[in-house]
């Protein structure tokens, strides 16, 4: 077989085949949000590493991802928790450099965190926007309310924020970018 005969969509189905994978679930969810976002564009591939997920309204956006069910068995649901550590450097993949932080913080405006639901998980619910939940918290609320914790809980999301569908994320964002720019 020559390099020419390659295909590149069998590449994409033998490694991000299994969408319950921790990895590949995370980075669906990233590329959901996006396109409730209206950001993903195929010209400008998501770059692994950088210091935030994604770019809207010129706000960076953090995505965090879990799920109740993992690609291995389970005998009881996962106990959920979403890391927010706050660090001293951050990469930025446009600029290629490392920024330092006097302090360390957390390097995106918002969060969005992504909980799918369903036990067990499949494939086909993964790719369901109506199986997953989402919270929105501004870093700030995130920094005011958390410190240094290094990570958080639903039952704190819950105290920060209403959980939301899929539908309702843009407006979500926007809400929370607009009560940012008039402080």
């Amino acid at each position: 077989m020559s390099s020419s005969e390659l295909d590149i969509d069998r590449f994409r189905r033998w490694a991000l085949g299994n969408l319950v994978d921790n990895r590949n679930r995370g980075l669906f969810a990233e590329w959901l949000v996006g396109e409730a976002l209206g950001v993903i564009d195929e010209a400008t591939p998501r770059r692994e590493w950088d210091a935030y997920d994604l770019m809207y309204r010129e706000t960076k956006i953090e995505i965090k991802a879990s799920g109740r069910s993992q690609s291995w068995s389970q005998e009881r649901p996962s106990t959920i928790r979403f890391g927010i550590e706050q660090r001293s450097s951050s990469w930025t993949a446009a600029s290629d450099e490392w920024i330092p932080h006097d302090q360390p913080v957390r390097f995106a405006d918002v969060y969005v965190f992504c909980l799918h639901e369903p036990v067990a998980a499949t494939n086909d619910d993964v790719a369901d926007p109506t199986q997953w939940t989402f919270w929105v918290v501004s870093t700030k609320v995130l920094d005011q309310a958390l410190g240094s914790q290094k990570s958080v809980g639903i039952r704190t999301l819950d105290r920060l924020a209403s959980p939301i569908a899929w539908s309702d994320i843009r407006k979500e964002v926007d809400a929370c970018v607009d009560s940012q720019q008039s402080i």
